[in-house]
């Protein structure tokens, strides 16, 4: 049997690193206690794909190209999907927005979910509150529905209390 991947990891959503990008305060602290703990910190396709056509919208595009620098200033780890995978995301969205639990027009949500799920990254780190108004139990059966493994939704503030709560800092 394999040995799964790290056990201290998770993603970040998009609103994360246009935080970082726009050197928020919070955001900063929030990585570098993350990093100093030995946590991998990915960042799902979907997520550079969004950050890409921010770029091309007028009075986002700097902001955009800030975000999109913080990958290798904090050592984050984008990973790419094979074209299964794509498939595999929008189902998942298809299932998602099905059921109710996301907004139609919210398509990307649910491929970032998907791909987090597919690498094996067990928590999505973000602050959009479609993604953290979803009922866990729901959320948790559309993953099985998918047959994808199950991934925790978390704002930033409760991941960082839950983690010195846990590693006693």
């Amino acid at each position: 049997m394999a040995e799964p991947g790290p056990k201290k990891q998770f993603a970040l959503d998009t609103n994360i690193l246009i935080d970082l990008g726009g050197k928020n305060h919070f955001a900063e602290e929030f990585i570098g206690f993350f990093r100093e703990n030995g946590f991998c910190i990915y960042v799902p396709p979907t997520v550079v794909i969004e950050l890409g056509l921010l770029t091309e919208i007028r009075g986002k595009e700097e902001l955009a190209r800030d975000a999109l620098l913080t990958i290798p200033k904090y050592r984050l780890l984008p990973f790419e999907m094979r074209t299964v995978g794509d498939d595999i995301a929008d189902n998942f969205y298809r299932i998602l927005t099905t059921k109710g639990l996301l907004p139609y027009e919210e398509k990307r949500d649910g491929e970032i979910l998907a791909e987090t799920s597919l690498h094996g990254i067990p928590i999505l780190i973000t602050r959009d509150a479609h993604l953290l108004n979803i009922e866990e139990t729901d959320l948790a059966l559309a993953f099985n529905e998918a047959d994808l493994n199950h991934v925790k939704v978390i704002h930033p503030r409760d991941m960082i209390k839950a983690a010195q709560r846990v590693l006693g800092k």
